[in-house]
């Protein structure tokens, strides 16, 4: 693929990333409005291996399904509605800042001096965008956890990899909130290129001064 392809896709991808956040903020936000409920749903893990659940517990406000399944809530607040779409501005918003920044160092490399000034801040803007976005997926489904889930605090304790529930009469599980190392590594891969560039940036400047 020729660096112009590239610069094209990942104007594609800019213009479509903006246009889908806006869109399902909107549709977050206007469900109540049309009294839709809001399902939010954790893959749980039990801790008996041999445990299943497809039951309502307690009243109605949460319930488990299946084996090694499903917790979920129903909830027709705003406050859930509005959580939504404030997650689902900020994950865009990383990604299209990350696409700004991949869209800029792109159009640096169409040039005959790709090597700019600019260029090693640009990766450093994807690189902690990425990892940025890895922290907040992770967070995002704990903060979910203790913002909406019933009883939450008193049911709940928070470990660094999992939160261990332990409701009333029922058996104990675990929810773990997954953490995306590859955003991580590309993260950490594309600050090392920072630093490559920054090095190449160092030796196109003496050359020109030698010259």
């Amino acid at each position: 693929m020729t660096a112009t392809n590239l610069y094209r896709l990942v104007n594609f991808a800019l213009i479509v990333t903006v246009l889908a956040t806006i869109s399902l903020a909107l549709v977050a936000i206007a469900l109540p409005i049309f009294d839709e409920h809001l399902l939010t749903t954790w893959q749980v893990t039990f801790a008996n291996a041999e445990t299943s659940y497809h039951e309502v517990l307690p009243a109605g406000e949460w319930g488990l399904e299946g084996n090694q399944g499903t917790l979920y809530i129903q909830t027709e607040g705003f406050g859930f509605a509005a959580s939504r779409a404030l997650t689902i501005l900020l994950i865009g918003g990383l990604i299209g800042y990350a696409l700004c920044g991949l869209r800029l160092f792109v159009s640096d490399l169409l040039t005959d001096r790709p090597f700019k000034v600019s260029t090693p801040k640009l990766l450093k803007q994807v690189a902690i965008s990425l990892i940025a976005l890895a922290a907040l997926l992770y967070i995002e489904v704990i903060a979910r956890f203790y913002l909406f889930m019933p009883d939450a605090l008193n049911i709940a304790d928070f470990y660094i990899t999992h939160i261990k529930v332990s409701p009333a009469n029922s058996e104990s599980f675990y929810i773990f909130s997954s953490f995306y190392w590859g955003l991580v590594i590309a993260g950490l891969f594309l600050l090392a290129i920072s630093k490559a560039f920054t090095l190449g940036l160092s030796l196109q400047t003496e050359n020109d001064e030698i010259i």
